[in-house]
């Protein structure tokens, strides 16, 4: 046998091998990291009443922007179809408990650059066929900073935010 061939098949050999170890590889890798692309939020809820928060703060009209807030956040980021409270699984349900906003910093001319402002919201999730908590009482707290010369409003993100964390704890345990 010529010793070229035979170093060509032991190549072609080897190679192959290599190639499926390295397929198999990142498919171990990939399947063991713990990612999923499915919703961690329960099967069985597939619709949600979110009535309007309380307002528990001297602002009135917060409690509108925060429930918008809550909305879109469900909509863009869970299976969850928003429905009128009789053909509801679940409810969403919480308050506003503080809002305050300050000034960070100033310029020499005595204008307004950066403001603060922090919200606190207690919420829980209800299923409404067994009347039980999805998930209990529960307290969120967000700070942002913001730039004044931005043209959303200081609630408009900090709400996001807010809402992002809500639609966080939503979700079911690891």
């Amino acid at each position: 046998m010529n010793p070229t061939c035979a170093r060509k098949r032991r190549c072609s050999g080897l190679c192959g091998r290599g190639a499926l170890l390295v397929v198999a590889a990142a498919a171990l890798l990939l399947s063991g990291c713990g990612y999923s692309t499915s919703t961690l939020l329960r099967k069985d809820i597939r619709t949600v009443h979110v009535p309007v928060f309380e307002n528990r703060t001297w602002r009135r009209g917060l409690e509108v922007d925060l429930t918008r807030a809550i909305i879109e956040e469900l909509k863009l980021h869970t299976h969850l179809r928003i429905a009128p409270k009789q053909e509801a699984d679940s409810t969403l349900e919480g308050e506003l408990l503080d809002f305050e906003q300050f000034t960070v910093r100033k310029t020499g001319e005595d204008m307004i650059v950066l403001r603060r402002a922090g919200a606190t919201v207690r919420f829980r999730w209800r299923d409404n066929l067994t009347l039980s908590d999805i998930v209990p009482s529960q307290t969120v707290r967000e700070t942002e900073t913001f730039a004044v010369a931005r043209a959303e409003p200081l609630e408009s993100r900090l709400f996001q935010e807010v809402a992002q964390r809500i639609v966080e704890r939503m979700e079911e345990e690891w």
